[in-house]
């Protein structure tokens, strides 16, 4: 699938777009929604699907700042979410649309273009498509690594998502 198709079918945006959406935009729309864990989970009326996860924009958990970091369960539960919605739209939202959501987004797509040729690169130059703006959260990156790559090929694929990264100033700590 190019690029094209895919922007027809999958949308990452903040917690403010998402909120402005009616519920004729929504229509047909799967959503997948990640906000804090101590935020209140938005209503899609109008929507096919929404799943919720509740994590925050941090690598480590800080609760005296009640912050939560992504768990393995929360990127299993967005896969299992996008595989079961397979090619339906899927529009993604965290609080701006840049970090959590670009990289849930990332793994989601790595996932449906895995096995074909440069799958890691693809997926990236979709995302950066559908969303311009975009720093993924690392530590959500490394959880959908781990979630989909065997330990023998983990290193490789890493080396690849920290090549896109590069491009973002952002690979560091993948």
């Amino acid at each position: 699938m190019d690029i094209d198709s895919f922007r027809q079918k999958f949308k990452i945006v903040g917690v403010e777009e998402a909120r402005r959406l009616s519920q004729a935009q929504l229509t047909g729309w799967n959503i997948l929604s990640i906000r804090g864990r101590m935020n209140e989970p938005l209503s899609f009326p109008g929507a096919r699907q929404t799943k919720s996860l509740h994590f925050d924009d941090v690598e480590a958990d800080c609760p005296e700042e009640q912050l939560f970091a992504a768990r393995p369960e929360d990127i299993r539960a967005a896969l299992a979410f996008a595989r079961e919605i397979n090619d339906e739209p899927l529009l993604i939202h965290c609080a701006a649309g840049i970090s959590r959501s670009t990289a849930v987004a990332w793994i989601i797509l790595y996932d449906k273009l895995n096995g074909k040729p440069d799958a890691v690169r693809r997926s990236f130059e979709i995302v950066r498509k559908v969303r311009p703006i975009l720093a993924p959260n690392r530590h959500v990156l490394r959880l959908g690594i781990e979630a989909l790559v065997p330990g023998r090929n983990r290193k490789a694929i890493m080396e690849q998502f920290r090549d896109c990264l590069d491009e973002l100033g952002v690979a560091d700590r993948v």
